[in-house]
């Protein structure tokens, strides 16, 4: 498994409600079509002193399906309009997506370190 999370801006006229309904509302209609393969798609919109507005984490099988997510959006007539339509909402330049590496769960029982592929 593959987690990316993206710390995401949204375009500067819209309220973080009006963001949150949009980000929803393109996750419902593009990625669950476009990107069957990723298994989460958890969207959280922040509160706080940061630049960020909201973060998505998502769950990929593997390395490949996100490298192919990348060509889908470069190579594609439908991978071009899934673009076009993050860019009515979300900064896409100012929104930077990262991989995570390693995990740790830490509990008072145990403490379980992961290493993940990527």
């Amino acid at each position: 498994m593959i987690v990316t999370f993206t710390l995401v801006r949204k375009q500067p006229h819209l309220s973080s409600e009006a963001f949150l309904a949009r980000w929803v509302e393109h996750t419902e209609r593009f990625d669950l079509k476009d990107h069957p393969y990723i298994t989460k798609n958890r969207l959280m919109l922040l509160q706080g002193d940061a630049p960020y507005v909201g973060m998505a984490e998502n769950h990929w099988p593997d390395l490949a399906s996100l490298e192919a997510t990348s060509a889908f959006y470069r190579d594609t007539d439908a991978g071009r309009a899934h673009w076009a339509d993050l860019l009515t909402f979300m900064d896409i330049d100012g929104s930077p997506t990262v991989l995570v590496t390693h995990e740790a769960d830490v509990t008072a029982a145990e403490t379980r370190l992961t290493r993940l592929p990527g």
